[in-house]
């Protein structure tokens, strides 16, 4: 079935999946016997794709203000939104913020360094406030 196919191909959350069979003009009855068929036959988890759309966006510098918007854009259920969020590593998230600070002075050399440009970037990317201030600050 070239749904089965198009959840195989990459991790896809329900909405994605819902977004696509739209596409083929199908009645809601069916779209929701589609969905089942594949929960059932583990073609569809809603928990699976947090936890790489997660750990994909922390890995590509996103901060968790961002994370959590893209994931409720995307439908997913508030407690999977918070099992997420539990899940990333203290460690990898913070490294990619002074990553990210870095990276932002190495292009803004002239700016100070606790330059409120770099603050906004840094909220710009997802990072919460608290966290932006005391990395420049720090």
């Amino acid at each position: 079935m070239k749904i089965e196919r198009f959840c195989a191909y990459q991790e896809r959350c329900e909405n994605d999946v819902r977004k696509k069979l739209t596409s083929f003009r199908l009645s809601g009855s069916q779209e929701d016997a589609i969905i089942k068929s594949l929960r059932e036959n583990n073609f569809l988890s809603d928990e699976r794709f947090v936890e790489v759309f997660v750990r994909s966006k922390v890995k590509a510098g996103w901060g968790v203000q961002k994370i959590v918007a893209a994931l409720r854009a995307k439908r997913i259920p508030a407690e999977l939104i918070d099992q997420a969020y539990a899940q990333i590593p203290a460690d990898d998230y913070l490294g990619k913020l002074h990553d990210a600070i870095a990276k932002w002075r190495r292009s803004h050399p002239d700016e100070p360094a606790k330059s409120p440009k770099l603050v906004r970037h840094l909220l710009s990317k997802g990072f919460r406030v608290e966290e932006a201030l005391e990395a420049v600050s720090g």
